[in-house]
């Protein structure tokens, strides 16, 4: 027994064990199949020097046909598995070679194995036994050689054409077929040349603890890491074993030998843990650093009351933290059955990313099936190049997921990542919760601000009214009294007082006219959608917000069309969009001039212009001369607690009710803008009742009273 002979044994445990492992791991997985097989064979291969020391001399051509049996399947064994791992089964070329592959190892057997020519005999040589080679071996090994080479070649064209996680995956696969190849050659060099280098076996058990990892954890670890582990593992443990084997096997110190074996195997694990994490720390110090950045964002981004800044904070962090090329968060809708983007960021330029996911997509089915983040090609989408997925639950349900393109430099993710990015998610979903929560009660108390107003408006308004009644009654008794006295009131004092009594009179009855139409609008909507004309919608609004528009000097214009235009809407909903578009733009009107940003040439101007887009759309078009909206906030205007002024103007849910009123009508809504302090036009969408019947147009002028005529105030005082 000597050192060759040692690995060969080493080899052989290691090879059939771990091979058979993986193969009964899960025996329905190609992958498993072909590695298990092809590793066998190769360890069983490894068993020749091993084995013929231990038979007698007259056995050892026997055992050694034997042995060469798997040797003659690894080429093709190994071939088989390379093809798997590398995924070409829609290749039909490399299968119809890895067929033929085994054909030729087939007749190898029947031909080759029984023919001296083959394997004359088995030789004895320092340091041990090989196989004596005859003619036809010279066969074998060419057959080795080119198997060998094609596979190089194919793995090689893959490898150059991948990315990130796949690329790492082909790293594994090339670095442990390196020696495996090494084994192979220098078997061959023995065998021919009488001579050994190095116990090459040990090779193999390289090799195989290299893939059997990848098989199991590729996806969780670096290369160089898995180099790195493997190399110690080897250098400590042949220091193990190596030292006992000179004080046993050389000096014959059998005694000392024994007592070395037992503390260096004792003191080996302790060895192999410190000098492993010592090596790790090195190799990962830059990844070490940012996930240690994620855990302190973790901890922070519980801070966040709002959802778009939650949003915004992760996918900035991420990506200036993590380094990655780009990342995206998206976020399941309340009223549909997808993911939705809300937010994204790129460092390598535009980058095309699905603005939403549908509930039975694969990805979301996936990230279902494992509550976990997936990895590279774990993400199983050709058109999605993502390298991390992170998902994150409220319970069961996947309120959010993050997408992380690939790292620099070909990094990919390992499970310390997934393990950061695991803790960042349970944070996350919790934060999301939480704005989610902050979000619905400040929009309950907003409502219930409103309610409470309204109920103050319709109060107010009646408490007006019955004081306006009593003075329009007086009015008529006090005209009554003037008819009486007019032998004794000159001619030109009556006509003076019967003018001030008709102005008086007008006013009176505008006061009504506006209360009618506040007392409609504070009144709570019922939702109902009825015809209505257009013109009775701006007659409301006119009575609202016409006052609000004088107060503050804003010249109003409107344009309206010039036939009659019906819809199918809530008059009250309509109208709140409507007179919210007004207040905003004459706070906007005035901010610009509080600031002084104003100009000889700027305009206290608001202007409404409806007209028919087309036969079947009502186009409204709000404009103002205020300090407009930035760029970036134009879409952004129209989310909850969204909002452009003080904290003591707006709470940011006017537009974002504005839009989903407009939406339940099936209508658009937009903003446009130039830019700050160049004004802001608002666009608004609603289709025509073309359907309507004279039956239901009607009934709806009887319902609006006065046969629908047209009764609106827009001056002061009559002629």
């Amino acid at each position: 027994m000597n050192l060759y002979s040692l690995a060969s044994f080493f080899a052989t445990i290691v090879c059939v064990g771990l091979g058979g492992f993986v193969l009964l791991k899960n025996r329905k997985n190609s992958l498993n199949k072909t590695f298990g097989i092809a590793t066998i064979c190769m360890g069983l291969w490894a068993s020749f020097p091993f084995v013929t020391a231990l038979v007698q001399p007259d056995k050892r051509i026997f055992f050694g046909r034997f042995i060469y049996f798997f040797a003659i399947f690894t080429p093709a064994t190994f071939f088989h598995f390379i093809c798997t791992a590398l995924r070409l089964e829609e290749k039909k070329i490399e299968w119809y070679f890895v067929k033929l592959a085994y054909l030729i190892s087939f007749l190898f057997v029947f031909i080759f194995l029984p023919n001296p020519y083959f394997i004359s005999g088995v030789q004895a040589f320092a340091p041990h036994f090989s196989p004596e080679a005859g003619p036809l071996y010279l066969v074998f090994m060419y057959f080795f050689a080119i198997l060998c080479t094609y596979t190089v070649v194919v793995a090689f064209g893959i490898y150059i054409n991948s990315r990130g996680y796949e690329r790492n995956r082909l790293r594994y696969v090339f670095f442990a077929f390196t020696f495996a190849y090494a084994s192979g050659i220098m078997h061959f060099i023995a065998i021919y040349f009488h001579r050994e280098f190095f116990p090459h076996d040990f090779l193999l058990i390289i090799y195989t603890v290299i893939i059997t990892y990848s098989i199991f954890k590729h996806r969780l670890m670096n290369i160089e890491v898995a180099l790195t582990r493997a190399g110690i593992f080897l250098v400590v443990y042949l220091l193990v074993l190596g030292i006992p084997f000179v004080f046993g096997y050389k000096y014959r110190l059998w005694q000392l030998a024994t007592w070395v074996t037992v503390i260096l195997a004792t003191l080996g694990p302790f060895i192999y843990l410190f000098l492993q994490r010592r090596a790790e720390k090195i190799l990962r110090k830059e990844q070490l650093s940012y996930q240690q950045a994620l855990r302190s964002t973790s901890s922070t981004i519980m801070l966040n009351k709002d959802l778009n800044k939650l949003f915004e904070t992760i996918v900035l962090n991420v990506v200036d933290i993590v380094k990655v090329n780009w990342t995206a968060v998206y976020l399941k809708s309340e009223k549909e059955d997808k993911y939705l983007q809300q937010y994204h960021r790129s460092k390598i330029g535009e980058v095309s990313l699905p603005k939403e996911f549908t509930s039975d997509s694969e990805l979301v089915k996936r990230l279902y099936n494992s509550k976990l983040p997936l990895i590279g090609e774990e993400i199983h989408s050709q058109e999605l190049k993502a390298g991390l997925v992170v998902p994150c639950f409220i319970d069961s349900n996947m309120a959010s997921f993050l997408l992380l393109g690939d790292k620099p430099k070909g990094k990919i993710y390992d499970q310390s990542d997934v393990n950061e990015f695991t803790l960042l998610s349970n944070q996350f979903a919790l934060a999301i919760e939480n704005c989610q929560f902050y979000s619905q009660e400040r929009q309950r108390q907003q409502y219930m601000r409103v309610a409470s107003l309204d109920r103050q408006m319709a109060g107010l308004a009646h408490e007006i009214d019955n004081p306006n009644s009593a003075l329009l009654g007086s009015l008529g008794s006090l005209e009554l009294v003037l008819d009486d006295l007019k032998e004794v009131i000159p001619t030109d004092k009556m006509e003076y007082l019967k003018k001030k009594i008709e102005r008086a009179r007008f006013n009176s009855k505008r006061i009504s006219k506006m209360i009618t139409s506040v007392r409609e609008f504070s009144r709570a909507s019922t939702g109902e959608v009825k015809p209505l004309k257009f013109e009775w919608i701006m007659e409301s609004l006119l009575n609202i917000i016409e006052p609000q528009f004088k107060y503050n000097g804003v010249n109003f214009i409107q344009e309206l069309p010039n036939e009659e235009v019906w819809l199918r809407a809530n008059k009250v909903e309509i109208e709140q969009v409507l007179v919210n578009l007004g207040t905003n733009s004459t706070q906007a009107i005035n901010e610009i001039w509080l600031k002084g940003h104003n100009t000889p040439e700027s305009k206290k101007e608001i202007t409404l212009k409806a007209y028919k887009k087309d036969p079947n759309i009502l186009r409204i078009d709000f404009s103002d001369t205020g300090g407009g909206i930035k760029k970036e906030l134009l879409e952004d205007i129209f989310l909850d607690f969204v909002t452009t002024k003080g904290s003591a103007e707006g709470t940011g849910l006017g537009l974002s009710i504005s839009r989903k009123i407009i939406q339940k009508h099936n209508g658009k809504i937009w903003a446009e803008s130039e830019g700050e302090n160049k004004g802001a036009t608002f666009h608004i969408e609603l289709p025509i009742a073309n359907d309507l019947s004279q039956e239901e147009k009607h009934q709806a002028e009887v319902e609006r009273g006065g046969q629908g005529k047209k009764d609106m105030f827009i001056q002061d005082f009559p002629k």
